[in-house]
């Protein structure tokens, strides 16, 4: 069961709820407390903490579903464009100016992007901030739901937040609900930033399950392996590498298994499959809980915005007969553009997943697909690759072997054994590329390898300037100087 029927049956109301008690008051209130939170009226039972802790989940819907700008913000959309495998595309050269920024490396700190991007974010760390601080005071009967609760805040704040440290580096860490008065917190480091995720998650990994544990009810929610997934993730964006192994060592114990048909991955059937680890899931349906990035991604013969166009060079990475170019990309003649398009998150007649008919064309089922154990993989093989290359090897050829499917040995073919050094590095670095284009994580490899500039200059990457994206202008206006703007 899809996560989206519960909140089908909450988001609603728990929002509602939780933005009333923030500002607004009963009428049986004193006027010197007209205005003030009143949240102790909230969180008095386990059903308002579930309801909360819903709320704190659907800031995930607008990031990637409901709110225009923020969509576009994606590392699936803006994360991918401007990169050597991809270009902005659209309807024309100029389409949309905000991506056009993005493509060109040319970006304004009044881009609507960012802005979106930084309110959004901020919103479910303000909900999970309600969460972890109201819900300790709740009593409940079942305490290990207490713990899996407060757990699964602890893991949606670390997402929150490291959604931000990608995007703008170091950023104010709010820990808390903050009182009046209180609203003008300076930014922390990026050392700092992920620190405080670190710990977040160190939480999420103690006090999580496994969902493989679990009955099909609580597939859709944040597990330990999700939590184990997205540590290796921060780990790696800031190369602890023996702490990636670590953190895998544990994830691979769980028992997930890569799912033996790449092709289905990213196919309705292929929803929270045996490798995934991690998905916002999406409805299509009146409600309108319906995913945003396959309009973003489509052509606009096919209903969709046209953008996130693969250049040559994505393409010619595959080699012979990957079966995997054909599940990535697609072709789909345009007036502008390359004319190859994101097969992951398409619609009929390129994927089974029809176009939406109720309430609007951004309304698609796709679930996301945020963790993959293949991606895990290949962390790890990076991780280890100089201390134990054999292992390095193994858990590459695990990707391979499934990419290849029931081809032939010779396509896809293991990596040999004997393979170690800076040859096996960039065999991993090609596993990464072909094994996960499309799905947002080209542009931050490049970053933290030391790659980004000599690969995306041609392009108009500024090393030292665009690793990074600028603080949305009107927040450093209104922190009246606290907030530092990056070199922008």
């Amino acid at each position: 069961m899809k996560l989206y029927n519960n909140i089908k049956t909450y988001i609603k109301y728990s929002l509602l709820v939780v933005i009333i008690t923030m500002v607004s008051c009963s009428d049986n209130l004193d006027s010197k407390s007209f205005g003030e939170p009143v949240l102790e009226d909230f969180y008095t039972n386990p059903v308002r903490a579930e309801q909360a802790l819903i709320a704190t989940y659907s800031s995930l819907r607008e990031l990637y579903g409901t709110n225009f700008w923020a969509v576009m913000g994606t590392d699936m959309v803006f994360g991918e464009i401007g990169t050597d495998d991809f270009i902005k595309g659209g309807r024309t050269a100029e389409n949309n100016a905000p991506l056009f920024e993005r493509d060109k490396w040319a970006i304004s700190t009044t881009n609507p992007i960012m802005a979106e991007l930084w309110k959004v974010s901020y919103k479910g760390i303000l909900y999970a901030n309600l969460v972890i601080e109201n819900v300790p005071n709740i009593t409940f009967d079942d305490t290990e739901r207490k713990k899996e609760i407060l757990a699964e805040a602890h893991f949606l704040r670390a997402f929150y937040y490291l959604n931000l440290v990608n995007s703008f580096g170091g950023v104010p860490i709010i820990d808390r609900p903050l009182g009046i008065g209180e609203y003008n917190v300076p930014r922390a480091t990026k050392e700092a930033s992920y620190t405080f995720i670190e710990d977040d998650l160190k939480i999420a990994i103690a006090d999580l399950p496994s969902r493989l544990s679990q009955g099909s009810d609580y597939t859709g929610r944040a597990d330990k392996g999700a939590a184990l997934g997205m540590m290796m993730r921060v780990s790696l964006y800031q190369n602890k590498m023996s702490q990636v192994e670590t953190y895998g060592n544990q994830l691979f114990a769980l028992g997930f298994e890569l799912t033996p048909d790449y092709s289905t991955i990213f196919e309705p059937e292929g929803e929270w499959n045996s490798g995934s680890l991690f998905e916002i899931s999406f409805l299509s349906d009146a409600t309108a809980s319906g995913s945003g990035i396959p309009q973003r991604v489509s052509p606009n013969s096919n209903k969709g915005g046209g953008f996130v166009q693969a250049r040559d060079g994505l393409r010619n990475e595959y080699e012979a007969n990957d079966p995997r170019l054909d599940a990535t990309l697609y072709f789909s003649d345009a007036t502008y553009g390359t004319d190859w398009y994101v097969r992951k998150y398409a619609w009929a007649p390129y994927t089974k997943y029809e176009i939406p008919t109720t309430s609007r064309s951004k309304n698609s089922s796709n679930n996301v697909r945020i963790i993959r154990l293949a991606d895990a993989y290949l962390m790890y093989a990076e991780a280890i690759y100089s201390t134990n290359p054999a292992e390095a090897i193994k858990y590459v050829n695990k990707v391979r072997t499934r990419a290849r499917g029931t081809a032939l040995p010779t396509v896809v073919p293991d990596l040999l054994g004997t393979l170690s050094g800076q040859p096996l590095l960039d065999a991993i670095y090609h596993e990464r590329r072909v094994e996960l284009a499309g799905e947002g994580f080209r542009f931050h490899d490049l970053v933290r390898t030391g790659r980004a500039e000599a690969l995306l200059s041609p392009y108009g990457f500024v090393e030292g300037k665009h690793e990074v994206m600028p603080i949305p202008l009107d927040q450093v206006t209104l922190s009246e100087g606290v907030l530092e703007q990056n070199n922008y």
